[in-house]
């Protein structure tokens, strides 16, 4: 069965175990631009119907219209995360503080599964998932966000947990492989920003100053007060000058390197569906650049950014054991061009 159909499916599955208020709260309008392109990586008051409120049959068919979609890795590590609020609740000793809870992660459906058009957003801390069908086919699978907090729970020099490592190898392999030149072609800033450029922006815009993506959270924004605007100018983001070392600069090896840490992202979905994004992926035209410190547990970003391929990763918060991970498709994200028509956003390029 295709993917595509089979997350049908699973996702009529689900709502049709829902009681008529359980829907209700599930379920809007796929028209609704605005909600449908309102994502966030952080706790607030999201929107649809979370794992709380579900019993657990209703929880297993959620989590069926997960695994439909990710790959097993994915999904894994996607589970891993969300288990992580009880270890964050214990270590912030926050104790009957519902803020940090495996139950606050929610799915929202917009329109119906298998209309002409129609979507689902799975939303909560550190986990952002996002898919938009069309005629029947996946058209956009981004924003794909996945992050952890903490990053690595460890015991001595062991790792107990570490749902983000391989997004932190692989770019370390790649940057530990380039020459002094290209090194200094990376590198676009010692100073890491303490979060990834866009935010929870709606749209990738054509270019945006760290701390001023048009239309984040002004929350999330306001964790770049105290930086700099040097700093923050040395990590903007243009959609037509990509900064750092592209691989037509790289060798034979580091383009393979380069691939590998693609491969970590573009492989969070479910195989068919990573093998038709991975080849439409421009390898050539990725540049790589990396910000903050190169030793571990300091502070560091990186940035990977092609014409259709976007990521940006951090690891600063919290003593640099705080990652964040997000893929985006500049013109496919929420379904693409058809969104942004939709989406008139007061905010003038910064």
């Amino acid at each position: 069965m295709l993917i595509s159909a089979r997350m049908t499916e699973a996702t009529r599955n689900w709502l049709s175990s829902l009681d008529p208020k359980q829907h209700v709260k599930a379920s809007f309008a796929f028209e609704d631009a605005r909600e449908r392109s309102d994502w966030a990586y952080f706790p607030r008051d999201h929107r649809g119907l979370p794992l709380l409120e579900q019993d657990g049959r209703q929880q297993k068919l959620l989590h069926a219209l997960l695994a439909s979609t990710l790959s097993l890795p994915a999904y894994a590590k996607a589970t891993a995360i969300m288990a992580l609020e009880s270890v964050l609740n214990e270590l912030e000793g926050r104790q009957l503080d519902t803020l940090r809870d495996p139950g606050r992660y929610f799915l929202s459906v917009f329109g119906s599964p298998g209309d002409e058009r129609w979507g689902w957003r799975f939303e909560g801390h550190h986990v952002c998932l996002n898919c938009t069908v069309a005629d029947g086919k996946i058209v956009s699978s981004t924003p794909i966000f996945l992050g952890a907090n903490p990053a690595e729970v460890t015991r001595g020099d062991a790792a107990v947990i570490r749902p983000c490592g391989e997004e932190e190898e692989a770019a370390r392999a790649l940057l530990s492989s380039l020459n002094e030149d290209q090194h200094a072609e990376a590198v676009i800033c010692e100073v890491a920003p303490p979060d990834f450029v866009l935010s929870n922006a709606p749209l990738v815009p054509d270019t945006c100053s760290a701390g001023k993506a048009p239309g984040a959270s002004p929350s999330v924004l306001g964790l770049f007060k105290n930086t700099t605007p040097d700093a923050n100018e040395a990590v903007r983001f243009e959609r037509d000058k990509p900064k750092g070392l592209p691989a037509s600069r790289m060798n034979a090896s580091q383009r393979t390197l380069l691939s590998d840490l693609i491969d970590v992202y573009v492989s969070r979905l479910a195989a068919p569906l990573a093998e038709v994004v991975r080849t439409s992926i421009a390898i050539a035209g990725v540049h790589f650049a990396w910000a903050g410190e190169t030793e571990r547990r300091r502070p560091h970003y990186y940035r990977l950014q092609g014409s259709s391929f976007l990521v940006e990763y951090d690891n600063t918060q919290n003593d640099a054991n705080h990652v964040h991970a997000v893929w985006r498709d500049p013109d496919l994200d929420f379904g693409g061009d058809a969104l942004r028509e939709h989406m008139k956003l007061d905010h003038d390029p910064v």
